[in-house]
């Protein structure tokens, strides 16, 4: 069963795909011939090398400790370097969220062949202005103030601590440490935090009105790298959910609270470039997870998977694809843990639409353009601290097509059921990983609305 705040004839449903195949034969011949001439004056010959790295020289990093700058490089002395691993490698330093800048540089003139990493610290710990529009509704204002330190020691440690006013307050604190243990390669995380949540079951609000949920949680997990690119992780944690206004399914204990214990495990395999805004690579999630031990009165289970792909398609294009699913299975799952669109998961063409399940299925696609490449742009001389005179800048294209649906588990998963919505957008790649984007989306039935939204899709 699920609930959606515009009613969706099951005629229509089935034409987006049809509609949106039509378009793209349409138009990609139009757009995308004239915007690879475009592109090849963006792209600089790559130089070949032949000689294998002799050693790896890093440099400007003030205050980060060399080991976590070369943890995420895939070249190493005795490697022949090319133009395509070293531009893959800047980026995966740059997506550490450490550096403002990152050039990678083979120094052929000595006598070793010298492979300089050239790096620009951000402004690693500041106080963090908090507001916004929960959800995008301008009717859901928050404020508040955190405390952010994105590299403690020079480990990329990160300490986090907030307090949130307006919707939904809440107040947290969290610590991860990403290498506790050098030899074994184990990384730590803790943290604890309240809050207080308006419901977001709209099954729920229409029977009784809005309810309120108070969640206090506090967790901890340890995780093992196992490659470059792969990680597993394993946690624990205890959550108390009490509500405002007790009915059934919205808590399992009939008193209103539930306290429990949950345990997760989960493995990653990530070998993206960019990881805010991935033009090259996989990502590959799994997680399973148990909500109640011992005599608890909630027992079920969660299994999720994420999976994405981005595919170089040549002159600047990137083919970008994701499959996202999550599954329960047990006994009762209240209305806090059920799954939903129109929250963090949005399906375009239906952005602000609710959609309400114990499971949870979804689907992008996009074609990418790189417009502009991200550039290095440096502002000497201002009255701007040094972490803020180094920025990056870009630009990209999209064409894109969305589907998903929600479902209980007492019914049958159909193709009537999917929602889906196609469109097209810009978007900005901004300094300290900041990514705005407008798009203009129809969804299936044939209902054009415009999106504004400040997070990568995926």
């Amino acid at each position: 069963m699920r609930t959606f705040t515009e009613s969706v004839p099951a005629s229509m449903r089935l034409t987006a795909p049809r509609v949106f195949w039509n378009l793209l034969r349409t138009l990609l011949p139009v757009l995308l011939f004239p915007l690879a001439a475009l592109a090849q004056g963006f792209i600089p010959a790559s130089p070949e090398y032949s000689a294998p790295i002799d050693t790896i020289v890093i440099s400007g990093n003030t205050g980060t400790r060399e080991y976590v700058i070369l943890n995420e490089m895939s070249l190493k002395p005795g490697i022949v370097p090319t133009h395509e691993a070293i531009q893959y490698d800047r980026a995966r330093i740059y997506s550490l969220g450490l550096f403002t800048r990152v050039d990678i540089l083979l120094d052929t003139l000595g006598a070793y062949q010298a492979l300089r990493v050239i790096v620009n610290e951000r402004w690693h710990y500041f106080p963090v202005p908090l507001f916004g529009f929960r959800d995008g509704d301008p009717s859901r204002a928050y404020y508040g103030l955190g405390f952010r330190h994105n590299n403690f020691r020079g480990r990329n440690q990160k300490l986090f601590g907030s307090v949130v006013f307006g919707y939904n307050p809440s107040a947290q604190l969290s610590f991860y440490e990403p290498l506790i243990d050098t030899a074994n390669r184990l990384s730590f995380s803790t943290g604890a935090s309240f809050s207080r949540v308006r419901n977001r079951s709209e099954i729920e609000a229409s029977a009784t009105g809005d309810f309120e949920e108070l969640h206090y949680d506090i967790a901890a997990g340890i995780g093992k790298r196992l490659s470059l690119f792969e990680h597993l992780s394993l946690s624990v944690a205890y959550q108390v959910i009490e509500i405002s206004t007790y009915r059934p399914a919205r808590t399992v204990s009939t008193s209103g609270i539930d306290r429990f214990f949950s345990v997760g495990a989960g493995y990653s395999y990530d070998t993206r470039d960019l990881a805010e805004y991935a033009s090259r690579g996989r990502f590959i999630g799994v997680s399973v997870s148990r909500y109640g031990l011992g005599t608890s009165d909630v027992s079920f289970m969660r299994f999720g998977a994420d999976l994405r792909t981005y595919i170089p398609l040549g002159a600047a294009f990137t083919l970008a694809g994701r499959v996202t699913g999550s599954i329960v299975a047990g006994g009762t799952v209240p209305t806090y843990a059920r799954q939903y669109f129109g929250y963090g998961e949005r399906i375009r063409g239906y952005f602000k639409t609710i959609l309400e399940g114990e499971n949870l299925l979804g689907s992008s696609v996009e074609i990418r353009y790189a417009l502009l490449p991200l550039r290095v742009f440096r502002m000497p001389g201002t009255f701007l601290p040094d972490e803020f005179t180094v920025w990056q800048f870009g630009i990209s294209l999209a064409v894109f097509a969305d589907a998903g649906t929600t479902w209980f588990r007492h019914e049958p998963l159909t193709l009537n059921g999917v929602l889906s919505g196609y469109g097209a957008g810009i978007r900005f790649l901004l300094p300290y990983g900041v990514i705005a984007r407008t798009e203009y989306a129809i969804n299936n039935q044939r209902k054009g609305q415009f999106v504004l939204d400040f997070r990568s899709p995926f």
